[in-house]
């Protein structure tokens, strides 16, 4: 895992080296899972997504915030969205974007923003930066349709897919209780079990404690 870094003047970071992506091309369109933003200056925001082709970006959209900009509303957590990616000096630029499916499209209870919060955390905590990974974005989307639907059990069905997905193996609390259709104490495992992996306490949901 790597967390994210930005530099000090604010502009998006220099892609991982290793065996994580690199850009390729100078422009691409890709769809993405908007999963974290961070304002800088006043119009600008630092936008995390995820996507399928090339994981885990971080791209620097100039000006958004302002009030001319037509990216703000498509900016949104939770949203997917598609973006068009400009490469240039090893920093990547989003330079247009456009929503595919709003998470907020419809009003959301305060569990639903919730789950939400919570698993854009574990996205960005677990997957570095420019990783790729096989089905985690499909799985992701299976987790937002799940929280948008107000399924909670096939929610804590697609996080088992998600750490299954990881590789780190189901501790057998998880699997018991899932399996026994208690799915209150299922996530409360997973959520320990996911804080004992980031080896700190996920901010974003006080929900199961």
């Amino acid at each position: 895992m790597a967390k994210n870094k930005t530099n000090l003047i604010g502009s998006p970071t220099k892609p991982s080296n290793s065996h994580y992506n690199k850009p390729v091309s100078r422009y691409f369109t890709t769809l993405a899972l908007v999963i974290k933003k961070h304002t800088l200056k006043e119009s600008d925001l630092l936008v995390t997504l995820l996507t399928p082709q090339h994981g885990k970006i971080v791209a620097l959209a100039k000006g958004a915030r302002s009030i001319k900009s037509r990216r703000l509303s498509s900016l949104q957590l939770g949203n997917t969205i598609k973006v068009q990616i400009y490469n240039k000096n090893n920093y990547r630029w989003l330079s247009e974007s456009q929503t595919i499916r709003s998470f907020l499209k419809d009003p959301k209870t305060l569990i639903q923003s919730n789950l939400l919060f919570y698993f854009l955390e574990i996205l960005n905590q677990l997957i570095a930066e420019n990783q790729q990974l096989d089905n985690i974005y499909q799985i992701s989307q299976n987790i937002i349709k799940s929280i948008q639907n107000n399924s909670f059990n096939k929610f804590v069905k697609y996080e088992i897919d998600f750490i299954n997905t990881l590789g780190f193996g189901l501790p057998k609390e998880i699997t018991i209780s899932y399996q026994s259709k208690n799915y209150r104490q299922c996530q409360q495992a997973i959520k320990s079990f996911l804080e004992s992996i980031i080896q700190k306490p996920l901010t974003s949901n006080k929900l199961f404690n």
